[in-house]
């Protein structure tokens, strides 16, 4: 009886492969994008055609998330949406209770009269500390 003998090949075990480092970029790309979109959430818009105060040097502090802007005509804005008077009598109310503190946004184009006036209505509503948020120059 004659015996027949095939060769087997076993094939070698594959090293291991290589860690891809495009995964790598698409995960910090991904991430990128998701910051901006929150970031860009986060604070609301400005009315249209604002110019920011100026500055020359930092002092004080104010939290740009709470601010009031006041915009070139005078009318006061929260949170994106200009506020009437019932709505800034609310706000104002609702605010004093909470805190005496109060940060705002000014459009340097606004006039001091009504800069003065919104302040004094502040003011007997029961803020007791303004800080107006602007931009430094140099």
């Amino acid at each position: 009886m004659k015996r027949y003998t095939k060769p087997i090949h076993v094939p070698k075990p594959l090293t291991e492969r290589k860690a891809d480092s495009s995964l790598a970029l698409i995960n910090v790309v991904f991430l990128l994008l998701l910051f901006l979109l929150v970031s860009g959430t986060l604070r609301p818009p400005l009315p249209e055609e604002f110019e920011w105060a100026e500055t020359i040097e930092k002092s004080g502090e104010g939290d740009i998330q709470n601010s009031l802007v006041i915009s070139k005509e005078g009318t006061v804005w929260f949170e994106g949406a200009e506020l009437d008077d019932q709505a800034l009598n609310e706000l104002l109310t609702r605010l004093g209770n909470q805190t005496d503190k109060l940060s705002i946004q000014v459009d340097r184009r606004a006039k001091m009269a009504a800069v003065a006036a919104n302040a004094e209505r502040f003011r007997t509503a029961g803020i007791r500390q303004l800080s107006f948020i602007t931009i430094e120059t140099e």
